[in-house]
């Protein structure tokens, strides 16, 4: 049975993000253990490899000056925004027999459970990836799987300022919008306590065990040295 143990680190650049992913990826390449790491980025926006330049609506001198950083990932997909208010979860584990489209599919599906937890009628679509409710988008979807193992994952949109998304053409739909828990007017959890609850999900969809839910801290000096280290680097 595998187990999958969580953390949720709080907010996070986006590089560092990437480093502690690709750590945690050698650790289970190696056969350690998955680890679900949750965050939330300040404004960010991410190109995917087979992202458009096109849809960003502005220069990036434009976008640096709001104070939004921009990169080129690994993951699939085209362009999206993370942000404060916004849940990104990155499962970093080993697909073992877990096919690719059931590894994104499993995932989605979980986001799907954990809204309609709280009261939103959200669904999948496989046409247009992400997790929607009606025409607007509410989560979106990205693995990058490199020797069966994944890293890249998931963002839904809790409290996360939907204006920033008008700086793009989210994944390259101009006739879509996006939504969030907030502007669907539902009662809005804590970013770590939806972490938890989308923890359970996501053991659940592939049939794993929820194992333990790992202080930040913790998880950190593992994968980026003590605090003094991290600080000098």
């Amino acid at each position: 049975m595998v187990i999958l143990d969580w953390t949720f680190l709080g907010r996070q650049a986006y590089r560092t993000a990437l480093r502690l992913q690709y750590r945690q990826a050698s650790r289970v390449a190696a056969g350690g253990a998955p680890l679900l790491i949750f965050l939330e980025h300040p404004p960010t926006i991410t190109l995917g490899r087979h992202a458009n330049a096109s849809h960003l609506k502005l220069s990036l001198e434009e976008l640096a000056a709001r104070g939004i950083e921009v990169h080129r990932v690994k993951r699939g997909g085209d362009v999206t925004y993370h942000g404060p208010g916004q849940l990104v979860g990155y499962p970093v584990a080993s697909l073992g027999s877990i096919s690719v489209p059931r590894w994104v599919e499993g995932h989605a599906q979980a986001v799907v459970r954990f809204l309609q937890g709280h009261q939103i009628p959200a669904t999948w679509s496989g046409e247009n990836p992400g997790v929607w409710v009606g025409g607007d988008k509410i989560a979106a979807l990205g693995f990058h799987i490199s020797r069966r193992v994944s890293t890249h994952g998931f963002a839904v949109n809790i409290d996360a300022d939907l204006s920033y998304f008008n700086t793009i053409v989210p994944c390259g739909l101009r006739d879509r919008g996006v939504t969030s828990m907030r502007a669907l007017g539902v009662q809005i959890p804590a970013l770590e306590v939806a972490a938890g609850q989308l923890a359970g999900l996501v053991a659940e969809s592939f049939g794993w065990s929820l194992g333990a839910a790992r202080q930040a801290e913790q998880v950190l000096n593992e994968l980026e040295g003590p605090t003094h280290l991290r600080a000098a680097g």
